[in-house]
């Protein structure tokens, strides 16, 4: 059955039955990646997919289903099962199918040049990738791993209430994972991409990357415990910001799982942290025109000089808070109901180079990398005790590579106690970025 037969069938039959209003959301994708192996294609995975979820309003509540195939028995259980789901709710919260806004803005999410990619042409790069990591220093003893992605989409939202939404997005990433050795002792790297075309891909350049970043691990040691001045770079910072990024979440807030609830415009974070939720960055990981709910998403500051200024929500945390939605209601998957998410989250890089952040704290640790995210951070109380790795800084320059350390901290203080901010914000293969920063009252734990 063809997809607006299908849809407008479920649309009259669910009507009928007694739903007051109605919606679908559909995703319709593929994927290609390539892993190699020591000059040969180790996995070749090619992936299409086509899924399509059903909201439906039956006696004030929303009940919701999901179905990979489009024909009239797929109509049938739709709405049997989200009149069932709806059956089944016993709170009062309020859902809604939204109307549409007047205006929607344009972002760039899709790359003509990725269209109809050259899966031979993947493969070229990635073999070449494996052969310049190998190749770059005598170090190297293995690649534990080389793969090249490809992923698109084609999305939307239908109800009946008018909304007719689309849009279609696409991705290519690639990525080496090098092994180095010497006397003493081994260390892995990561070079990587996100690109937008395959002239982007550059095996040489991501090797090197990766490679120097393993070899500048090597002669890692500990170092005394106490209190250090301490450089938290880019993408260990991101690892924080991705950790901690649902206690922005409203629904988080209104479930008593962050400490932020009815904290907006308190001061949460030192006067020049500024942290921005972006669905309009052009080729953002996470960027989009709308949300799931079909509501116009817009760039929104959520802490300002250090002062929060909204939680992000869908429209029903929004209606209980008696506020006006973020456009922040996105799936997980199509067959997810709707929750709440950032989109392209990031703290606002200053005006400070690497260097000078390093001659700002002229004796102290560089934290590159974390480790046991999971385990050891208490997302609601902020609390994280993590092992890392980095290095040691003596007259504002690097001198030997750190690691068997724990680094203890509360995330909220962390945000109090940030003093100066790089100007290196970065993405790394995330929605979520920041900058490199100087943070202090961190307790570091060593030999």
């Amino acid at each position: 059955m063809e997809f607006l037969e299908f849809k407008n069938l479920l649309f009259e039959k669910a009507l009928q039955v007694g739903f007051s209003e109605c919606e679908i959301y559909f995703s319709d994708g593929e994927s290609i990646s390539i892993s190699v192996y020591n000059g040969e294609v180790e996995k070749y995975n090619l992936a299409k997919s086509f899924g399509l979820s059903f909201r439906g309003k039956f006696n004030g509540k929303i009940g919701y289903s999901f179905t990979e195939i489009l024909d009239e028995a797929a109509i049938d259980m739709l709405i049997n099962n989200a009149k069932n789901s709806a059956d089944l709710i016993e709170n009062d919260d309020e859902a809604f199918i939204y109307e549409g806004d007047e205006k929607y803005s344009k972002v760039r999410t899709y790359s003509e040049d990725l269209q109809n990619i050259d899966p031979s042409k993947m493969i070229e790069l990635a073999l070449s990738t494996e052969e310049e990591a190998k190749k770059y220093s005598d170090k190297v003893v293995n690649i534990n791993g080389c793969k090249i992605s490809y992923s698109s989409s084609n999305y939307g939202i239908y109800n009946t209430k008018g909304l007719e939404l689309t849009n279609k997005d696409n991705i290519l990433t690639s990525y080496v994972v090098p092994v180095v050795e010497d006397e003493s002792g081994k260390n892995d790297g990561v070079g990587y991409v996100v690109a937008s075309s395959l002239d982007e891909v550059n095996p040489k350049a991501i090797a090197k990357q990766g490679v120097e970043e393993a070899l500048s691990k090597l002669g890692g040691k500990s170092i005394p415990s106490g209190s250090y001045k301490t450089i938290i770079y880019n993408e260990a910072m991101v690892q924080l910001l991705e950790t901690f990024a649902s206690t922005f979440s409203a629904d988080a807030t209104q479930k008593g799982l962050s400490l932020l609830k009815g904290k907006e415009g308190e001061i949460i974070a030192s006067p020049i942290v500024t942290i921005i939720d972006d669905p309009l960055m052009n080729d953002g990981l996470a960027s989009a025109p709308f949300d799931d709910e079909g509501v116009a998403t817009f760039t929104k500051a959520l802490v300002s000089e250090g002062k929060l200024v909204t939680l992000l929500h869908n429209l029903k945390t929004a209606n209980k808070q008696g506020v006006k939605t973020t456009g922040n209601g996105f799936k997980s998957s199509y067959a997810s109901s709707v929750g709440v998410s950032e989109s392209n989250l990031y703290l606002q890089e200053g005006k400070m180079t690497f260097d000078q952040l390093m001659s700002e704290i002229g004796e102290g640790v560089i934290i590159t990398d974390l480790a046991g995210l999971h385990s050891g951070a208490n997302v609601v109380s902020g609390d994280f005790s993590l092992a890392a790795k980095g290095f040691y800084v003596e007259n504002g320059k690097k001198t030997f590579p750190v690691e068997q350390i724990t680094v203890a901290g509360n995330y909220f203080d962390l945000l109090k106690n940030i003093v100066a901010i790089g100007n290196d914000l970065k993405f790394p293969m995330s929605n979520i970025g920041s900058p490199s920063v100087i943070v202090e009252g961190l307790s570091i734990a060593g030999k």
